[in-house]
């Protein structure tokens, strides 16, 4: 109170100022409220306009395509493809399958906002659409496509909600219209407008400076707001959640202005709903744009206050100049003093005053002589401190010309402290890791696994230095090779990590491209014989004691030069190509395959396990080749030669090995009667053996060198015959050949197929010819795994029996355990299909294979068969055991149990007590030919106990 009391001006001023503000305070206040609402009602207008003006131009842009889907609805060949497609395999040999793609593709050429136009056909479930190759996916299910369920619900024109298209796999609205006949939908059509093209339709609205536009499901979801990041910079995780608590407004159908409210992000948010769509268009404006004016006008209104304030103190300053003497020459002293004197001098009358003037004097005077002596310590710390600023100067500039280096350098360099955050890294580094360079101080390069990995530290925690090769992939997915060297030094204590990353990419492709063109062939993408030549060298060389079994497989087409010749050389290399694919199927991941020469290819088959399986490949690699290949739409069989070495059997080193195979190859091709040829003579004949029989074979069926023998099953109880096994026996001109040895060969050359429905119809026939002569006798056939696998069994064995009148319950079929390990589902339904037809089904050789109860619980079958193998020693070398078992679980799933190799009455007696009662073995019969066997069932009908 005492400085305003000592000073008159001072109040009046004071006085002066305050009404001032008060009066401008008033104005301000009420012209500010009225230029708010002026604005405020001016904003509301614009923004509704400018919502009614995009509205109005989302209405033109779909009724434009809306006309397009109306003219497409009048296209009849639309209409008549979808009335005759049943099937999706119809599609494409319909007559106006391309008529009907092509004008697809026509409306899609015509506007470049439309992505795809299509039809979907409902009971084919299939889609035509303008990109023809499409075909959906077996899975797919039109009732369950989006655009699809829209147009069943609205039976009109629809725009759909947005979806992602299977064709373009891009974010889609449609345009559609269901296809009817007889008031029913039998398909649907439309157009694809693309997302992203009614985004960038929308991006060219603007609202203001920093207002925007939204466009608006009927449902509340956005589809469409703009993506500018620094608009929404301030709203937080979700932007748009204000419009929330007014989407049910919004929604309405009507169009309105909302005043959002909420601190310094309030709005103005104007909406109005489009005629042709489900869209609500709405435009944004924040209140603070709207208000901008109004701000301008309160700063020109503060601007103006404060110059007159200033006025004011100028006049009140002016005033007490010319009152107060005493600060004229008080300011006087003071600017000499600051011109230069050493200490300001007033007159002494001044120092003796008690008001401010006298303590204004005495602290100016006191201020000099303290002003004075910091001047000099200043000046000598100044001189110090200049020294020091030089020096610094120097290291800066020879750090800013390092620094300047190392950017310019194209090894990535970077500086980390202990917390793995980079503290200095040039532009090189930048790019290799692929990250901007504003982003990677905030990163740690350990938790984000960039460059530095748990085992780098601990690594460096050993040893301070480390360098190495190392793989890093980047953001884009691009994968660099990258060479890192990376030191731990310490500076105050402190680690810190200095590092630098050279790019080997570049490097490494040109190695890769070396290694291809060294042992990879250009045409077929195999290896060539390089490569071949080196792996079978290392392989052989790696078996010092010669206790491993390798071959080398040569193959060459035969007569190749005349499909150059006829075909020409694209044709030729078409064909190179399709037998390489197949040859890469042939082989097992430790084989190697190269392409030789022209026509010869080459197969390095390491570890072979013995010469039998050896055979047995190359019978299967014969087999393959010698199906048919496709070239362009042509079928052609492709005849080729292979010749077979064996490591080291044939040869103790590869040279010997690829010439030993050569031989065999070459001994095929002057002998044009077999496909394949070993060097090794023992194998070559076995092979000649093999191939010569399954010839004979074939030539049997033919020549009727095939007969059944019957064995009877009898009961052992009532010694009654209960039933008969056909066994097949070949009488060959060589004399009669047990089946063991020649079933086998029978079923790897599928000539059991045949084989077997001989076998089958024969017994069919025998069993209706005991039939006619009063034998109501069940004749047991044995199933191979093929035949019992083929697609027709049901048919064969069906149509066999209509032929040969034999009724079904007089017909068993016998499977081995082995065919019910494949496909338990499959095998389930044949032998249902089987009972269906009234046939008995029996597992054969049972406890021999993969006996298990879930087989007798899951599969309805009759009878089990108990292998010989458990009878031959009971009772002196086998007390039984295993058969007791078998005939106990045959009981506790009431199946019938029948005894095979029964040969003493010993057996017999084990059997009887152990409640298995049908035995079938030489101690009854052998089995004999029809005539013997009916012979035998006749005589055994009136002596049982013959």
């Amino acid at each position: 109170m005492q400085w305003f009391k000592k000073s008159l001006i001072r109040r009046i001023g004071t006085i002066v100022i305050g009404f001032i503000i008060v009066a401008f305070a008033v104005y301000g206040i009420i012209s500010i409220q009225m230029l708010s609402d002026f604005f405020v009602a001016n904003s509301k207008k614009d923004i509704s306009n400018d919502a009614q003006q995009i509205a109005t131009e989302i209405d033109k842009f779909i009724e434009k395509n809306v006309v397009i889907v109306e003219q497409m609805k009048t296209n009849q060949d639309y209409q008549a493809i979808t009335e005759a497609l049943n099937i999706r395999e119809e599609k494409r040999q319909h007559p106006l399958f391309n008529v009907v793609t092509q004008e697809l593709l026509a409306i899609k050429a015509s506007d470049p906002n439309i992505s795809l136009a299509y039809i979907g056909v409902t009971k084919s479930n299939d889609l035509i659409s303008s990109t023809p190759d499409f075909d959906p996916k077996p899975d797919y299910d039109l009732n369950k496509r989006l655009w699809y369920i829209e147009t069943l619900k609205s039976r009109g024109i629809t725009v759909t909600s947005p979806y992602i298209d299977i064709v373009t796999e891009k974010m889609v609205v449609s345009i559609t219209t269901p296809l009817l006949k007889n008031n029913s939908v039998i398909g649907a059509m439309g157009i694809d407008l693309q997302v992203s093209d009614i985004s960038k339709l929308m991006d060219t609205y603007k609202v203001g400076s920093n207002g925007y536009t939204l466009l608006i499901n009927k449902d509340g979801t956005l589809f469409y707001y703009p993506t500018d990041l620094k608009i929404f910079s301030a709203e937080g995780a979700n932007p748009f959640s204000y419009l929330d608590p007014y989407m049910t407004q919004i929604t309405s159908g009507n169009s309105g202005v909302i005043e959002h409210s909420l601190g310094n992000n309030a709005k103005y948010i104007a909406y109005v709903p489009t005629q042709s769509s489900n869209w609500i268009v709405a435009t944004v404006i924040p209140r603070s744009e709207v208000l901008a004016p109004l701000n301008q006008f309160i700063f020109s209104l503060f601007f103006i206050s404060l110059a007159l304030l200033l006025l004011i103190a100028l006049f009140i300053k002016r005033m007490t100049r010319l009152i107060s003497e005493p600060i004229v020459t008080i300011s006087d002293s003071v600017e000499t003093f600051s011109q230069g004197d050493q200490e300001i001098n007033l007159p002494a009358a001044l120092y003796r005053r008690e008001d401010e003037i006298g303590i204004l004097s005495r602290g100016l005077n006191l201020m000099s002589h303290r002003i004075t002596q910091y001047i000099e310590e200043v000046q000598t710390n100044n001189e110090a401190l200049n020294e020091e600023i030089d020096k610094r100067r120097v290291v800066q500039s020879q750090l800013e010309m390092i620094l300047e280096l190392l950017s310019g350098t194209d090894e990535g360099i970077f500086i980390l402290n202990d917390g793995f955050f980079c503290i200095y890294h040039n532009a090189a580094f930048s790019r290799m890791i692929g990250i901007p360079e504003a982003e990677i101080p905030a990163l740690n390069l350990s938790d984000h696994n960039i460059l530095i990995d748990q085992p780098l530290i601990d690594s460096l925690q050993m040893n301070p230095v480390w360098s190495g090769e190392i793989e890093y992939t980047q953001n884009s997915n691009e994968t660099l090779f990258l060479f890192l060297r990376i030191s731990k030094v310490q500076n105050g204590g402190t680690d810190y990590y200095i590092g630098n990353i050279t790019n080997l990419t570049a490097h490494k492709q040109i190695e890769k491209d070396i290694y291809y063109l060294k042992y990879f062939d250009h045409l077929t993408k195999l290896n060539n014989k390089v490569f071949l030549d080196e792996s079978g060298v290392e392989l052989i060389s790696a078996d010092t004691d010669n206790v491993g079994s390798h071959a080398l497989i040569l193959i060459n087409i035969d007569n190749f030069r005349i499909i150059n010749e006829a075909k020409g050389f694209d044709f030729g290399n078409k064909v190179l190509i399709a037998l390489a694919n197949r040859l890469k199927n042939l082989i097992s991941d430790q084989d190697v395959l190269a392409r030789l020469g022209n026509d010869e290819f080459g197969i390095l088959k390491a570890h072979v396990s013995s010469n039998e399986d050896l055979y047995e490949y190359i019978l299967c690699l014969s087999k393959e080749l010698e199906r048919q290949i496709a070239i362009n739409d042509e079928e052609l069989i492709i005849d080729v030669s292979i010749g077979i070495s064996l490591y080291p059997s044939d040869a103790n080193h590869y040279a010997k090995l690829l010439k030993t195979a050569a031989s065999a190859l070459n001994n095929v091709k002057a002998n044009k009667s077999r496909r394949f040829e070993f060097y090794d003579k023992d194998i070559n004949s076995l092979s000649i053996q093999k191939y010569e029989l399954q010839n004979k074979l074939r030539n049997a069926l033919n020549n009727q060198e095939f007969i059944l023998h019957y064995q009877p099953q009898v009961d052992m109880a009532t010694n009654q015959i209960i039933g008969l096994e056909a066994l097949i026996r070949w009488n060959s001109p060589d004399g009669m050949v047990p089946p063991g040895s020649f079933i086998a060969i029978a079923e790897e050359s599928n000539l059991i197929i045949p084989i077997g429905e001989w076998v089958l119809e024969n017994a069919c026939e025998f069993g209706n010819k005991l039939s006619a002569l009063g034998y109501q006798t069940p004749i047991a056939v044995n199933l191979s795994m093929l035949q019992f696998k083929a697609p027709y069994i049901g048919e064969l064995i069906q149509s066999i029996l209509t032929r040969t009148q034999l009724p079904p319950e007089l017909l068993e079929l016998e499977i081995t355990e082995g065919i019910l390990m494949d496909n338990e589902d499959e095998c389930e339904s044949i032998i249902s299909e089987f009972h269906g037809m009234g046939i008995q089904i029996s597992i054969d050789d049972f406890g021999t294979g993969y006996s298990s109860l879930s087989y007798l619980k899951k599969f309805a079958v009759d009878k089990i068969k108990i292998d010989r193998s458990f009878i031959k020693g009971i009772p002196h070398l086998d007390n039984g055991a295993i058969a007791k078992v078998i005939i106990e679980l045959a009981g506790n799933f009431n199946l019938q149990v029948i005894a095979e190799g029964v040969e003493t009455p010993e057996q017999i007696d084990f059997l009887l007590k152990n409640n298995c009662h049908i035995a079938q073995g030489f101690y009854y019969s052998q089995p004999l030919p029809e005539e013997e066997i009916i012979a035998f069932i006749q005589k055994f009908k009136k002596d049982p106990g013959v």
